[in-house]
């Protein structure tokens, strides 16, 4: 058995064990929702990817890797499902079943046929057709699904500024961006090396263990970060109201929502809750969210993010002014006030304020 053969055992060996008993976890996870289950297929489709080529390193199984073709439409859909109100599976999710049953067929037909060899690419015409056709339907499928999974990523992370007063790697899924690019960045540059390897003799290099390697990267980070993945957007319990209370507000009604909002801030300084939701607040005025939300879009003219926050900075600002509160240090100041964190005072109080907090006390003691 040469090195080579042995480190790839190896890569395929751990990539199994860590895909599958992390699929595995998942199936077994409480509470599990939508998202849940899609990302434990996708653990499978590794596992199962791995394990055949576990097999393609003695026996022939099949000609080339089938389940590459499963990985940009599980990102995607598994981003979906996390960013939906209500997650559900959609019917014109299904067509990116058609070229996996396609290339499962192939693979099986031409299983004892060198379809894989890097030096050969270019020769024997109705393989170099199957070749090519699965290398650059490959590329379409994970550059196009990760593309969607970006535009959609974008979307949330605006979309939550109307619902959270605060920010964390499970809300805004600051995690799956950062997999989502990396997920983009590797599997292009793969391509680009792929093709070189073709095209330029004399370059050594093998995509197969390449992508191994990228898988078992994959594995281990969605099975970490999935698994503590919590629901987003919590359950609105409903609130009692005629039915032309669905509709949006008239005027005078927004005007009266308005004043009993503001009493909550500037008087109950609701803001100061640090996991504040637009939930939390449509409860208190026993109202539906999406009247909140009217109020602050149309009255206001701003999201509910900014809206609490710009009462956490002027209150942090008045605690900070007043030398009655110098036996408190800047971040109990920015904790009183309702951050849950230093990294969101500093950066948001520098951004409306113009200094960070520090600065700020201590310009006023040089006044």
């Amino acid at each position: 058995m040469s090195d080579y053969t042995a480190l790839n055992i190896a890569v395929l060996s751990i990539g199994f064990a860590q895909s599958f008993y992390a699929g595995i976890m998942l199936l077994l996870k409480k509470n599990a929702r939508l998202p849940d289950r899609i990302l434990t297929v996708w653990l499978f489709a590794i596992s199962v990817q791995m394990m055949i080529s576990l097999f393609n390193t003695r026996f022939t199984i099949t000609a080339f890797p089938i389940s590459p073709f499963v990985y940009g439409p599980l990102l995607y859909i598994y981003v979906r499902t996390l960013i939906d109100d209500k997650p559900r599976l959609r019917k014109y999710y299904m067509p990116w079943i058609l070229p996996v049953i396609a290339f499962a067929v192939l693979a099986l037909v031409y299983r004892n046929q060198p379809i894989f060899i890097f030096d050969e690419y270019l020769s024997d015409a109705p393989l170099r057709g199957v070749r090519f056709s699965y290398a650059i339907l490959l590329m379409v499928s994970i550059i196009g699904y990760s593309i969607m999974t970006f535009i959609q990523l974008g979307k949330h992370r605006k979309k939550i500024k109307d619902l959270y007063s605060h920010t964390s790697q499970k809300i805004t899924l600051g995690w799956a961006l950062f997999v989502s690019i990396t997920f983009f960045v590797l599997y292009f540059g793969l391509f680009v090396l792929g093709f070189t390897r073709v095209f330029v003799q004399n370059f050594n290099f093998d995509p197969l263990l390449v992508g191994n390697l990228i898988l078992v990267f994959y594995s281990f980070a969605f099975s970490i970060f999935g698994y503590q993945q919590d629901r987003i957007y919590p359950e609105e319990i409903p609130v009692e109201k005629p039915k032309y209370e669905r509709s949006s507000l008239r005027p005078e009604s927004m005007k009266k929502l308005q004043e009993k909002l503001l009493f909550l801030m500037e008087e109950e300084r609701l803001f100061r809750e640090p996991e504040l939701s637009i939930l939390d607040v449509s409860q208190q005025l026993k109202t539906p969210r999406h009247h909140v939300t009217q109020v602050l879009n149309e009255n206001l003219g701003k999201n509910f993010y900014t809206f609490i926050n710009e009462y956490r900075i002027e209150d942090a600002k008045k605690r900070l002014e007043d030398p009655k509160n110098d036996n408190l240090t800047v971040l109990a100041i920015g904790y009183d006030s309702g951050f849950n964190s230093k990294s969101s005072f500093n950066t948001l109080f520098k951004k409306y304020v113009g200094v960070t907090p520090s600065v700020f006390r201590k310009n006023r003691d040089l006044e």
